[in-house]
């Protein structure tokens, strides 16, 4: 495998233009309620949002687990084990949809408890939660072929698929939300329609690509075997404790700016979604380094280690200093494209200077993230996570005990960022450790 900016390129442009459409769900939905008659609507999504970045985050270790060891199977091309280390997430993925899918009662009550919304966002959110919860199974399954194709450097697969479920969640949901009068309902429903429209295109594609292989010729008891799934788990585990660390620290943004009032919540609702915007785009090239990094492993080719980080780690910077300009130029049009309540646009312009910042300030953290992913060092991205997150929730629950406003608690979000990229950084030598000279 040849590592260079044309090569990384190659794989990375059909990730942006993917990655693009992944906020898209949360920007519309976040348009059509911020255009209600008040802030209720968008904060009820706000809640639901949370809880489902709990699920799909959370359980995004199916995904990240999946892409480091089929990466390196592709690496080493070990093609039987390539398709067992599909079917094994699979598998875990569908019990794991459908047991949340009938705990969905339990799962309003415990959100309600921890999250204490308003009793007027209690009827519009669990409308909201329950018609999403359809398509959890499918969105799980989704995200693990995800990680396949990741792992495969089927780049193109990976953005015919998400292109896919977010263009049809986003036509939907504006088809039921806005022209049929759904409200919060139509915008639900739409996301389920857009998971089983994905689900149906991954399994066209998988097994598109291996008609060409005898199935005969793989043993199945290999599928089940004990130590296979062992490493798998022991990589998941990592990445979920590191993975719900992250969405918690979202869920405590929302939390926080709920406390300080609705308008702030609905704002910083705002905020996550254009965070969004540059950070599924920056993942572009954490994706691709979770590829080449992982198959560069797989081969025992410590040089296309150091190749795959410097190049894609050169192009995520130069992307990030790109999107902050855009932000910077066109701060008037994204608040006027996101809500017309003069209170929330007068909220977010306050602190639109640290929102320019803020790919920049990020790029590090995801950057070393696809980096670790690929090299399946779950461990390590596990402990950054817990120390970021700490250092995150003292200084807000300490030192701004008293004087917390939107401004402090946003930067408190920036300051996290930051450490997760200098702590990922001082374990950067480890992957080079996995190949030895």
């Amino acid at each position: 495998m040849i590592i260079n900016r044309k090569n990384i390129w190659s794989l990375s442009w059909p990730l942006i233009i993917a990655n693009f459409t992944i906020p898209l769900v949360g920007l519309t939905d976040t348009v059509i309620m911020g255009h209600m008659p008040n802030s209720l609507y968008l904060a009820a999504i706000a809640l639901g949002g949370i809880v489902f970045n709990f699920m799909y985050a959370g359980l995004n270790f199916l995904r990240m687990g999946t892409t480091g060891i089929v990466s390196q199977n592709f690496g080493a091309s070990n093609f039987e084990e390539i398709f067992f280390s599909l079917l094994r997430p699979l598998f875990i993925a569908f019990i794991i949809g459908i047991i949340l899918y009938f705990c969905k009662n339990l799962l309003f009550e415990l959100s309600v408890y921890f999250l204490t919304p308003d009793k007027a966002l209690e009827k519009f959110y669990k409308e909201y939660l329950f018609v999403r919860m359809i398509g959890l199974p499918a969105g799980l399954l989704n995200i693990v072929f995800l990680g396949w194709f990741f792992g495969m450097q089927k780049t193109r697969s990976v953005m015919l698929q998400l292109i896919t479920i977010n263009l049809v969640n986003t036509i939907a949901s504006i088809y039921l939300a806005v022209f049929l009068d759904y409200g919060i309902y139509g915008v639900a429903l739409g996301s389920v329609l857009a998971q089983f429209s994905g689900l149906f295109l991954s399994i066209i594609i998988f097994f598109n690509f291996f008609k060409q292989y005898n199935f005969n010729l793989f043993k199945v008891t290999k599928m089940l075997s004990i130590s296979a799934f062992s490493n798998l788990f022991s990589i998941s585990k990592n990445l979920f404790l590191r993975t719900m660390l992250l969405v918690f620290v979202q869920a405590y943004l929302i939390k926080k700016a709920g406390l300080i009032g609705v308008d702030q919540l609905a704002s910083m609702e705002i905020l996550l979604v254009i965070f969004g915007l540059s950070s599924y785009t920056l993942d572009a090239f954490a994706h691709s380094a979770e590829s080449t990094v992982g198959v560069s492993i797989g081969s025992k080719n410590k040089e296309n280690i150091y190749k795959s980080i410097k190049t894609t780690t050169e192009l995520a910077l130069f992307f990030s200093i790109f999107i902050g300009l855009i932000l910077y130029i066109f701060n008037y049009y994204f608040l006027a494209m996101f809500t017309n309540l003069i209170a929330l646009r007068e909220i977010i312009d306050n602190i639109w200077g640290l929102v320019v910042i803020t790919p920049f300030v990020s790029m590090l953290a995801f950057q070393l993230d696809g980096i670790f992913i690929g090299a399946t060092l779950a461990k390590e991205m596990r402990n950054c996570m817990i120390l970021s997150s700490l250092i995150f929730c003292l200084i807000i629950e300490f030192y701004y005990s008293t004087n917390l406003d939107f401004k402090n608690l946003y930067s408190c979000f920036l300051l996290f960022l930051i450490l997760r990229g200098l702590f990922l950084t001082m374990y950067l030598n480890r992957v080079f450790k996995l190949v030895k000279n």
